[in-house]
């Protein structure tokens, strides 16, 4: 399993973070001082490094730590923005501003930490759906989703290419999404897949408000699921999150603090 070393002096930010990365399924090294940052740096082999650019601006060793690595191997540099801090940082690096959008989060791991990197986000639930074709329409369940398309699990008979329309719920958003689009691949039953049956459909013609709002049910619905899980790691914190939609609600549990090297 890969491993990331994440550095910041703001620690919910920190929290936040990696509260996240370790759901995706990722082994991480946390803190936020500088100098076990640099035992990180020295004990391991991490595959990327996410620093703050305030801890980086205050402890000029621990930059010149990591330009020096990223010399002797190909080591990915992730700085996470702070207002008023512009460095100079270690180069090359990629820059991801603060608040976290969880999209950008997702797409610079993937790119960095995955041999066939995921473009989109893709979020596990399950959401009853109307599938509509020609004139016919039966009941289905929504098994996954992103800004891209979802899966369907269907015993309909459908084809790759051909074209529908399914339209489900956004819970927690009171409204509904009827969405087009066309039939990627077909699913069948098999013992392998504990039989289930169902198609990946991709979106066609979303126009920039919809996919706005695929995006911020996404997000609620991620951030939700991890607010509620028992963590020993530290808080979910909402103003760490850069929102799509103006009504996520975050509830944070407070019952074991982390403790940070």
């Amino acid at each position: 399993m890969k491993r990331l070393i994440i550095g910041d002096s703001r620690e919910k930010l920190l929290s936040t973070i990696e509260i996240i990365l370790r759901h995706w399924g990722y082994r991480l090294l946390v803190s936020t001082r500088p100098e076990q940052i640099l035992a990180f740096l020295k004990e391991s082999s991490p595959d990327l490094l996410i620093l703050g650019a305030g801890i980086l601006d205050r402890a000029p060793d621990l930059g010149e730590a990591v330009a020096a690595r990223m010399k002797d191997a190909v080591l990915p540099l992730i700085i996470l923005g702070e207002e008023g801090v512009a460095g100079p940082f270690p180069t090359p690096h990629e820059t991801l501003a603060v608040p976290i959008d969880i999209f950008a989060l997702f797409k610079l791991i993937q790119k960095h930490m995955e041999k066939y990197p995921r473009r989109h986000l893709r979020l596990a639930l399950k959401l009853p759906g109307i599938l509509c074709r020609d004139e016919a329409s039966h009941l289905t369940e929504i098994l996954s989703l992103s800004t891209e398309g979802l899966f369907i699990k269907t015993g309909y008979r459908l084809e790759p290419g051909a074209n529908l329309s399914v339209v489900f719920p956004l819970t927690g958003m009171k409204r509904e999404l009827e969405l087009t689009g066309r039939i990627l691949y077909c699913v069948h039953p098999v013992q392998e897949n504990n039989y289930l049956q169902g198609v990946g459909i991709e979106f066609t013609g979303l126009d920039a408000e919809t996919t706005r709002t695929l995006e911020a049910f996404i997000e609620e619905r991620l951030l939700g699921e991890l607010s509620e899980r028992p963590s020993t790691t530290g808080d979910l914190t909402r103003e760490e999150i850069h929102s799509r939609g103006g009504e996520i609600t975050l509830r944070l549990h407070g019952d074991k603090k982390a403790q940070r090297l």
